[in-house]
């Protein structure tokens, strides 16, 4: 069959499933819109920055499960992509980003041809598991297919493709490929039982359970394998929600030091699944984790790449996290053990230290309280998000949104009106900082556009809190944090969203009502400054 490249860009998304699609059109990447706008299965969100749509459409991966796409433009328009792509890289996002480039014959030829970037796709492939220029038009539905079937194979992550203009528009024949077969590898039978043979002669296991859990839809397996050790679960950032943190069994998250490390250095097996053991969570500003001579790591992980890059394991499997839960599970057998003092371990769960101050736990309370159990809270980066990394009670998997892997400030706006969209029946709230939120305040644009109930919660310190903090512990001054700041009530009346001033905590639950409550969007501002966690 015979269509423009924009025309096999569009099909092959609609073989692939995709229903939503979120960008920015521009004078290079027009044929794809053209096509848009012949058919009614997928729908665009017009984002007001290409940043804004990457982000969103990583808010849309992470809390659904179901690919992202961004579609942008040549040049400018593909390079505001990149921070939301490092995020999503190193949150194992599987994020689609289309991008139209300067004709074919002109790529790589610096002859400043309009918007053009030297080799741009060159740009992608720090921050990409495959960045791609297409070639040829009649590889454009399979390398757009191609994408999905890396998405569905392996460790989840952001892929690039990059089309020449000229690609887009000519005509060409090509195929969609339907009941294309995917699936993510088995655990190898010899590892599996070497694991179980370590994990039945413990005295003490723990669990540590990390984004490829949740990625694998492997929660089951990993409760019904705590359960059956006895084993306590620690989960990282991107792992929370893979167990309850209601659950008597779950311990705390990974990086929260109070919680975890005297667990870590008490278990004599320790089972890590789904995690890179990344150096933020593991030798941060509060955990610097270890591992003793007579301890026994097993890291189970589908990507060989991150066993034992920073912790040398005693036995390494490749292999689905899905898979690996279950059959360990059932090499096991029936039967329950417990060789911990779980009160003790019960008490370090609410160990904090002095800035955890009333106010904050009464804050993280009523947020809580406010929400239904699968309501999606969206993180940014600012004080009180750092409490909340560790201490918001998370009771299901893909409903704490956090940008652990860039720390960026700007995230929480576009990716709650991306989980928005995934999930339009579910309450999706925002936590920003005053400085986080004017980083992407114009997307607000965009929750009005489409008339999104998301709710936006500023706290206002007027500063760069953070900063301030680090700044006067470590140098004894600081300077260039404090903010001016807008009316940020009226400034979201402006946008034509609801718009309210929040005098104190007391009068935080009923605004969170009312504003849960509102078909539309809402800013919520809250005068209140928090220090962050740190022990330096």
């Amino acid at each position: 069959m015979s269509r423009t490249g924009g025309e096999w860009v569009v099909e092959a998304l609609r073989a692939e499933g995709v229903r939503h699609v979120f960008g920015i059109p521009g004078v290079y990447n027009l044929a794809i819109y053209d096509a848009l706008l012949g058919q009614r299965v997928i729908e665009h969100i017009l984002a007001r920055h290409e940043q804004g749509a990457a982000f969103m459409a990583d808010g849309y991966a992470r809390s659904s499960g179901r690919p992202g796409v961004a579609l942008v433009t040549t040049g400018p328009g593909a390079t505001n992509t990149l921070t939301p792509l490092a995020e999503s890289y190193a949150g194992s996002i599987p994020v689609l980003v289309v991008m139209s480039d300067i004709p074919a014959a002109l790529v790589g030829r610096e002859v400043g041809a309009l918007h053009e970037v030297v080799n741009q796709i060159e740009c992608f492939k720090p921050v990409c598991r495959w960045a791609e220029q297409v070639t040829e038009g009649a590889a454009i539905a399979a390398d757009v297919q191609g994408a999905f079937d890396l998405f569905a194979s392996g460790r989840p992550g952001p892929i690039a493709l990059s089309i020449p203009t000229d690609l887009l528009t000519a005509r060409v024949e090509g195929r969609i490929v339907a009941g294309r077969g995917r699936g993510r590898p088995p655990c190898h039978v010899d590892e599996i039982e070497a694991a179980a043979r370590l994990l039945a002669g413990a005295r003490r296991p723990l669990l540590i359970a990390g984004g490829g859990v949740v990625s694998a839809e492997a929660t089951g397996g990993l409760r019904r394998l705590a359960s059956r050790l006895g084993a306590p679960v620690i989960t990282t950032v991107m792992g929370r929600g893979s167990i309850s943190e209601t659950d008597p069994l779950w311990q705390g998250v990974l990086p929260n030091k109070r919680a975890t490390e005297e667990a870590l250095r008490a278990a004599d097996v320790i089972l890590a699944v789904g995690c890179r053991l990344a150096h933020r969570s593991t030798q941060g500003l509060l955990l610097n984790l270890a591992f003793a001579s007579d301890q026994a790591l097993i890291h189970l992980d589908i990507d060989p790449a991150v066993i034992g890059k920073l912790f040398k394991p005693r036995l390494g499997i490749v292999g689905d996290a899905r898979d690996g839960l279950a059959r360990l599970a059932e090499a096991l057998g029936p039967g329950t053990r417990a060789g911990w003092n779980t009160g003790r371990f019960a008490e370090l769960k609410r160990a904090a230290n002095e800035r955890f101050t009333p106010e904050v736990a009464e804050l993280i309370r009523i947020l809580r309280t406010a929400l239904a159990d699968d309501a999606i809270v969206v993180n940014d980066q600012t004080g009180i998000n750092y409490w909340m990394e560790w201490l918001f009670p998370v009771l299901a998997p893909r409903t704490f949104l956090y940008p652990v892997g860039s720390a960026t400030l700007g995230y929480g706006v576009p990716a709650a009106i991306g989980a928005k969209v995934a999930n339009p029946g579910r309450q999706v709230v925002a936590v920003v900082g005053d400085g986080g939120f004017l980083f992407s305040v114009n997307e607000l644009a965009t929750a009005v556009k489409y008339g999104l109930g998301v709710v936006f919660l500023v706290l206002n310190d007027q500063q760069y809190g953070a900063i301030k903090y680090l700044q006067e512990r470590l140098y004894g001054r600081w300077g260039e944090a404090d903010l001016t700041n807008p009316d940020f009530p009226a400034l979201a009346r402006a946008f034509g969203a609801a718009g309210e001033r929040v005098p104190s905590l007391d009068a935080l639950g009923p605004a969170l009502a009312r504003a849960l409550a509102h078909p539309g969007p809402t800013v919520l501002e809250l005068p209140m400054a928090v220090e962050p966690p740190w022990e330096l």
